[in-house]
């Protein structure tokens, strides 16, 4: 397809040249991918410019990139694009949620401007259709996904979402690295969105914050009820009916939940029910508010991700850097990040459990086996506001796979 006119802008940060692709037609919008859950009905040529350009900018910039890094299918056919242009440079993909392929008829390949020959099993076809996602996967020189474990995972049938056999036959190409945090931007120190700042070794603020919490989401004052929170998106990946069917039984034993998030209008309803059923007990925001997240990071006891999929989860990591306690699904990058609590070691950072109701409810039931234990409580939180969460062992290694693919160039 005809590509239109677009403004490159440069510039440099930390040492970094940057450079960004203007174009108000496609990308002078409200959304990013789209509006009221809606892909836009021009994702195809929005991202077919987005990739072409980025790949003829990386032509022309010097010095010549050695690495092009792609994320998700929005650019996945930038591996196509070097291979068609005969670019020396190598391509890393990386596979952040593989819910997301990027599948368009066979009939819009024309308007991608690759050869007829990229149309095939070894390139972007995929069961007579064109899948961005795969025909990166397959043509880019290294894969990675956001943690070992969901690189593992994705591999096998249950979490592979169609392309397991694709990301199978890549073999040792495939890498997981575990995602890291901003704990610059993320710290209950300097957090100006708390009501009272708080660090290990100095915990008076959350208690502060834990009160401002019930306050703010209308629960009752209770500092002998425990309080689970989630923030999410609303859908059956995240194990959120799964929570909702575990609420009378947090409520039952004494505990109490609050939830932000908005996806799926059928389980946004059912939050808003449950908060009615139980006033004192439960509330549901629907929508989401950073601000609000924060406090509900700061302000909780344990954190709470039923999560049937999780490729590597951020919020986990914020809610144990804020002191809250997680409680989650055994998977991806939560079996990563959480390490099951041993009393007798006092070792681990949070409770895991395989996502059913049954392993839900034994999960909650282990976080509040500790809840009237305040030294263990106090070790299990400190433990996960200790851990290092920032990127200092992800950048090396990307570094690693890319200099891997840079060598390959000169043997």
């Amino acid at each position: 397809c005809a590509l239109p006119i677009s403004r490159v802008w440069g510039g440099e940060r930390g040492g970094v040249a940057l450079f960004a692709l203007e174009q108000d037609e496609y990308f002078d919008r409200a959304g990013v991918y789209g509006e009221g859950g809606v892909d836009y009905a021009d994702s195809l040529e929005r991202f077919v410019f987005f990739s072409r350009g980025a790949v003829e900018l990386a032509r022309y910039v010097e010095p010549t990139p050695e690495v092009i890094q792609v994320n998700d299918w929005q650019v996945g056919l930038v591996p196509a694009y070097v291979q068609a242009l005969g670019l020396p440079m190598k391509t890393v993909c990386t596979v952040h949620n593989l819910a997301y392929q990027g599948e368009f008829s066979a009939e819009d390949f024309r308007k991608v401007g690759l050869p007829e020959g990229a149309f095939r099993p070894e390139g972007v076809e995929f069961y007579g259709k064109m899948n961005w996602l795969k025909g990166a996967i397959r043509m880019a020189d290294g894969v990675t996904t956001v943690s070992p474990s969901y690189a593992r995972e994705i591999q096998e049938k249950e979490q592979g979402r169609g392309l397991e056999e694709v990301l199978r036959g890549r073999g040792e190409r495939v890498t997981g690295i575990l995602n890291g945090i901003d704990v610059v931007a993320w710290n209950p120190a300097t957090d100006g969105c708390l009501p009272k700042s708080f660090k290990v070794g100095s915990m008076a603020g959350r208690v502060e914050c834990r009160s401002a919490l019930e306050r703010e989401m209308g629960l009752e004052p209770a500092n002998g009820r425990p309080i689970f929170g989630m923030v999410t998106r609303m859908a059956g990946e995240k194990g959120v009916d799964l929570a909702w069917g575990g609420v009378k039984e947090i409520v039952k034993q004494g505990g109490r939940l609050v939830v932000l998030g908005a996806g799926d209008r059928a389980m946004e309803e059912e939050g808003r029910k449950l908060a009615q059923e139980h006033p004192k007990s439960v509330a549901v925001r629907v929508g989401y508010d950073e601000g609000l997240a924060r406090r509900i990071f700061g302000g909780v006891d344990f954190f709470l991700m039923p999560s049937r999929s999780e490729p590597c989860g951020l919020t986990q990591m914020y809610a144990m850097r804020y002191g809250a306690i997680p409680v989650v699904g055994r998977v991806g990058g939560l079996r990563d990040t959480v390490e099951e609590w041993d009393g007798e070691r006092e070792t681990g950072t949070g409770f895991l459990f395989e996502p059913t109701a049954e392993g839900l409810a034994g999960g909650v039931d282990r976080a509040l086996a500790i809840w009237n234990e305040p030294a263990m409580m106090k070790k299990v939180r400190r433990n996960g506001m200790t851990r290092d969460w920032s990127w200092a062992a992800a950048v090396p290694a990307y570094e690693k796979v890319y200099q891997a693919l840079v060598n390959e160039r000169g043997s």
